[in-house]
């Protein structure tokens, strides 16, 4: 059928067509509102995506408690049969006989294959098979890089995601044995702790994780979800020849955000605020490092006609510069250190600042991070990159002046800055330097050079040069699953330790400012916890004389590996 068109009258149309361009209009307008109002818009959108809790502006919502996650069914006996006189005896001999091997790692190390430093690991590696016969006849070894170690304790449900448990096997040269309490590489035994290099640092974690394997073989344990562990050998020298290639081959056997989790060494334990109330800190996050050396070369001649400033004067001149200006501390919403001002502003309200709460609900960054700056603890460090220099050389004879003067200054980059940006710093403080002293200045690593002075011939140069640099680590979620079975067996851990009986335990995310072997795994998961379950004063001197660990603190760690395994081995999910 043809479609039919009705003949209106000229007036009708007229009024029709203005009905029509009226709401044509109004149509429009509404069509331009979005475009007028868009940007508020999305910026609210974004303030939200980006961090924003809907519950800052309520602080009984602040720092949910995870539900205490205990284990059972699995037919295990429960955790604290690792609290027996037997058990103590037992790990004083484990931990002894792992610190009795000198597994020191040096800077200037070579090739593992060129090296002959290196061959003290097989010999901790000989120790190991014989302390724990049933990890080494039962589980898959494998060896990375010479001396890396690799064990896959091959789970029944290929479906599930495995974990990932990690600790590292040298130590740091343990310096003149001569000012020690007991010689560094006895492994004493004094009835409360155990002396030697590496006892808190971290051979106990490592001695912990196969304890608690090594009990679970010997109860015909045979796990769902695969467990690894991975041991590097040169943690304290960035790793790069242990859990690098251990990550590398991980990835070639899993792929990448193949793992559930990572848990290594690091966090700040478990710590006492108040008497009732005990903080687990995992650290969910590492700041950054970076190394600038600077290098200032001058005129030289002999020291009896010296000029006003040698270059030693004014390299020190370049040093209190640096000094002076110390970079701008920030709490940034997203900081996994705002969580714990907020968990002890809600539990430990009578033992923090009275300040905290008020600027905690304002929401500032800026105030609140100078406030916890200006009290010179160590958690300053937490809102704050630091700078430290570190390394000095100049001069070779003492009637000569000094040619060339170099200096190396550490950062750990704070999560709210970059490399960039301490570059940028670093040029700006130093320009009246280079402008008193009439100096060329080269910056990190460019061919192009700045003068703030006269330039002539004979003006010296200062070069800034970027070493090694790492960005902030990602920082893991703590508003998942993973997270809720972790900080719950944490919870249930220590809750029942002799010292957290009626004690509320909060497990919070935290900061660390220094570095992991985690740095080369990043790729694996996205859940990396760092966090060694120890309570605090029970790990004594780490990389200093006199280390030592608490062997009771010790027992109660390895509670913990023996009850994530148990925990994860039973939880559905990935």
């Amino acid at each position: 059928m043809e479609k039919h068109q009705s003949n209106i009258p000229y007036e009708r149309q007229r009024q029709c067509s203005r009905k029509r361009n009226i709401l044509l209009c109004c149509l429009g307008c509404l069509c331009l509102i979005p475009l007028y109002f868009g940007q508020s818009l999305r910026s609210r959108v974004q303030s939200l995506s980006c961090g924003s809790r809907p519950y800052r502006d309520d602080p009984d919502k602040w720092c949910p408690l995870p539900d205490v996650t205990v284990p059972g069914g699995d037919g295990l006996r429960t955790s604290d049969h690792f609290m027996s006189s037997p058990q103590l005896k037992l790990q004083v001999e484990r931990l002894s006989a792992a610190v009795r091997v000198p597994t020191e790692s040096y800077d200037d190390n070579g090739d593992v294959d060129e090296d002959p430093r290196w061959a003290t690991f097989q010999d901790f590696h000989e120790v190991l098979e014989q302390l724990f016969p049933l990890v080494h006849s039962q589980l898959e070894l494998r060896k990375v890089n010479r001396y890396g170690l690799q064990y896959t304790f091959r789970g029944t449900d290929a479906t599930k995601k495995p974990i990932l448990l990690t600790a590292h096997q040298d130590v740091v040269p343990a310096g003149t044995a001569s000012r020690w309490t007991y010689p560094p590489y006895e492994g004493h035994f004094d009835g409360t702790f155990l002396w030697g290099r590496g006892s808190a640092d971290c051979k106990n974690v490592l001695i912990g994780i196969l304890s608690a394997i090594e009990d679970l073989l010997s109860q015909s344990f045979v796990p769902r979800r695969t467990i690894v562990l991975a041991f590097g050998f040169d943690e304290e020298t960035s790793g790069f020849r242990g859990a690098a290639a251990l990550n590398q081959s991980l990835i070639e056997e899993w792929g990448s955000d193949s793992f559930l989790f990572v848990l290594d060494e690091g966090g700040m334990g478990i710590q006492g605020q108040g008497d009732d109330v005990l903080y687990a800190y995992p650290g969910v996050g590492e700041k950054g490092y970076y190394d600038v050396q600077l290098t200032l070369d001058v005129n030289g001649g002999h020291s009896s006609r010296p000029p006003r400033h040698t270059g030693i004067g004014i390299m020190a001149d370049a040093i209190v510069a640096l000094e002076n200006n110390p970079y701008s501390p920030r709490l940034t919403q997203s900081s996994p250190f705002r969580r714990v001002l907020e968990c002890r502003a809600k539990f430990s309200a009578k033992e923090v600042q009275p300040w905290l709460r008020g600027l905690l609900l304002s929401g500032d960054e800026k105030e609140i991070a100078e406030k916890l700056a200006r009290e010179e603890t160590e958690e300053k460090w937490l809102v704050q990159t630091s700078q430290a220099v570190d390394v000095i050389t100049g001069g070779v004879k003492v009637n000569a002046l000094p040619e060339s003067v170099q200096l190396q200054v550490n950062h750990r980059v704070a999560l709210h800055e970059s490399v960039q940006h301490i570059n940028d710093h670093i040029r700006e403080v130093l320009a009246p330097v280079v402008q008193k002293y009439d100096l060329y200045f080269e910056g990190f690593n460019s061919s192009n050079t700045e003068s703030f002075g006269l330039e002539t011939a004979s003006s010296p140069i200062l070069v800034a040069q970027s070493l090694q640099s790492l960005d902030p680590a990602p920082i893991s979620p703590t508003n998942n699953g993973v997270w809720a079975v972790f900080s719950g067996t944490i919870r249930h851990v220590f809750q029942t330790t002799e010292s957290g009986q009626g004690k509320t335990v909060v497990p919070v995310g935290n900061i660390m400012t220094g570095n992991t072997d985690t740095v080369h795994y990043w790729d694996l998961t996205r859940n990396i916890y760092r966090f060694v379950p120890s309570r605090d004063g029970t790990r004594l001197n780490r990389h200093g004389i006199d280390e030592r660990m608490g062997m009771t603190a010790h027992l109660e760690g390895m509670r913990l590996y023996y009850d994530l395994i148990r925990n994860f081995d039973g939880w559905e999910d990935e």
